[in-house]
């Protein structure tokens, strides 16, 4: 299994990285899914997509250790999550052949507590200065602009992640990425990071932690990754 690495980024979180070097039929062969799992990957005709649909699965699965695989499911805004299991949440993320998966488990008590997270991946792709404005507001772009310009390119990445990310935890969809996702206090050193994520809209408001990596893969590929929690759950 081409599992490229997992980390703990924060208490009771794990978050793994897998290259795809598996054909279809591996999955199908090993992953039992659910009838409406099956469904969900037959909407699916990209080869490609497929296989990050099973592999990010596949990675879920060996993330929370259980002896037999939890099915997942998703909510009305397509969230993720273990119906059979409400104390784990989780995320996933791909790109370009690669699958993110994160999974958090949180108790007090003998309540079960929801903890928001999200994850995301992204390749280095050329095409992120010119979709920057869509995402990046005022300070945001300061900051870049602040930084050696041999980091500008993948600080627009860093920030790409973070929202994305962001987006994924808050979970109900319908924001807007310049005025409604907001990434601060950024500490970066070119490989590994951390910041501040926020999201606001109308009278809600939510922090997060954020922590970054930058990696390189096998194939000399750069990739950049987000993930962040609810900072409620720090204290």
């Amino acid at each position: 299994m081409p599992l490229l690495l997992t980390t703990h980024p924060f208490q009771d979180t794990t978050f793994g990285l897998w290259q795809i070097a598996e054909e279809e039929a591996f999955f199908r062969e090993d992953l039992p899914l659910s009838a409406p799992e099956e469904s969900d990957l037959a909407q699916h005709q990209n080869p490609l997509r497929r296989l990050e649909w099973l592999a990010g699965r596949w990675l879920l699965h060996k993330l929370t250790d259980a002896p037999q695989r939890l099915p997942l499911a998703k909510d009305a805004f397509s969230k993720p999550f273990f119906p059979e299991n409400q104390n784990l949440a989780c995320s996933l993320s791909h790109s370009k052949g690669n699958v993110g998966a994160f999974i958090s488990s949180m108790h007090r008590s003998s309540f079960i507590v929801h903890r928001s997270i999200g994850c995301d991946i992204q390749v280095l792709t050329e095409k992120m200065p010119r979709i920057a404005h869509k995402f990046l507001n005022e300070t945001e772009k300061e900051f870049v602009k602040s930084r050696p310009e041999i980091e500008n390119f993948v600080l627009l990445h860093l920030f790409w992640t973070a929202k994305e990310s962001l987006y994924k935890a808050y979970g109900l969809k319908q924001l807007d990425f310049r005025k409604n996702i907001f990434v601060e206090k950024i500490q970066w050193d070119g490989s590994n990071g951390q910041g501040i994520g926020r999201v606001e809209k109308r009278d809600f408001r939510q922090d997060f932690q954020l922590v970054f990596s930058r990696i390189v893969l096998p194939n000399e590929t750069e990739l950049v990754t987000a993930v962040c929690v609810d900072r409620l759950f720090l204290n």
